[in-house]
């Protein structure tokens, strides 16, 4: 790691052994103060495991800080900065000790990635925190993108938990879970058919699969399938093939709130499977299991102007919770 600045310090790829923890805990520090969390999954993952290309950036306690209640060399401030693409454009993600805001340290982590990035620097708010705005303002950025995030009550009111009506499967399609090992391509290959023009989710490769396969929370049996029996239609699946996937995800205790919390993790239709009422049917499903596991409620994510996705959720009764906000500019690197 080496030094860039008074209390900023750099790592490439990896930040060094003794400073992860500290990191990470600091990342979950805030996530309760403020009831969100500041890195989503991909930030969390390089945090953890380090990433090829990624920056790292962390903001040490000086002696100008409040030493009864901050110890001198402590993180303070982190920062994510993702690995450029073709373009030279990065993400990033950042969060900041609450005794320790309003002393600059957003400021200067955001400094530090723009000298980082040559195309455009991306940096997502998550929640609608007071000084998001400003912090924005201040720095050149401005709001492109709204992802909102959704819940859901699984109990039912008469107690246990919540039946959903499921509608039957349509002719030519059967429902499965996922078999590691066996159907890792062909999802990869639907996921990328289905979210052709995210931004993030059709860009996964066999190493993005391969983490979320290794995480603790990872269960097959929550990532339901939906695959054609018969004949392929013209430029559809062969028999077996994938046409649509609802992979569910159980969060811990303090994610979401004081109990686990279960969400629609990803879900995805096959473009020339559409108008069969598969999504319908894939979210059902998932919502259905989620509900018999247990859970009390269940958190997605979608974006504001994803207008027939926001439509099948809220004719669900899910309910807007908060607002990740992704900003923009140009960098200076």
């Amino acid at each position: 790691m080496t030094d860039t600045n008074t209390g900023l310090e750099r790592a490439a790829d990896r930040l060094a052994d003794a400073d992860q923890p500290e990191a990470a805990a600091l990342v979950q520090t805030v996530t309760e103060a403020d009831g969100t969390a500041p890195l989503s999954e991909d930030g969390r993952l390089a945090l953890a495991h380090g990433r090829a290309g990624c920056v790292h950036f962390v903001w040490r306690a000086g002696d100008a800080d409040d030493a009864e209640s901050i110890d001198t060399g402590s993180i303070t401030g982190y920062l994510y900065l993702s690995p450029a693409d073709e373009q030279g454009d990065r993400t990033a993600e950042l969060c900041v000790a609450p005794r320790s805001r309003r002393r600059g340290i957003a400021r200067a982590l955001v400094e530090a990635a723009l000298g980082e990035t040559s195309g455009t620097l991306h940096v997502w708010a998550h929640g609608a925190l007071p000084g998001q705005p400003q912090l924005a303002a201040k720095t050149g950025f401005y709001a492109v993108r709204e992802l909102r995030l959704l819940e859901l009550s699984l109990a039912d009111p008469a107690g246990g938990p919540r039946v959903f009506e499921v509608p039957p499967t349509p002719p030519g399609v059967e429902l499965s879970t996922f078999r590691p090992g066996e159907d890792d391509a062909a999802w990869l290959a639907l996921n990328a058919r289905a979210f052709a023009h995210h931004p993030e989710q059709g860009r996964w490769t066999e190493r993005d699969l391969a983490e979320r396969e290794a995480e603790p929370w990872f269960d097959p049996a929550g990532f339901f399938l939906a695959r054609a029996t018969g004949e392929p239609d013209e430029g559809g699946p062969g028999k077996g093939g994938l046409l649509g996937f609802h992979w569910t995800k159980v969060h811990p205790a303090g994610a979401y709130g004081p109990g686990p919390v279960g969400e629609v993790y990803v879900l995805g239709v096959d473009p020339g499977a559409g108008g069969r009422g598969l999504g319908r049917l894939l979210t059902l499903v998932g919502l259905q299991h989620l509900a018999q596991s247990g859970l009390q409620t269940v958190v997605l994510y979608v974006d504001a102007d994803n207008t027939p996705a926001v439509r099948l959720y809220t004719s669900l009764g899910f309910l807007s919770r908060t607002v990740d906000t992704l900003y923009e500019r140009h960098g200076l690197g």
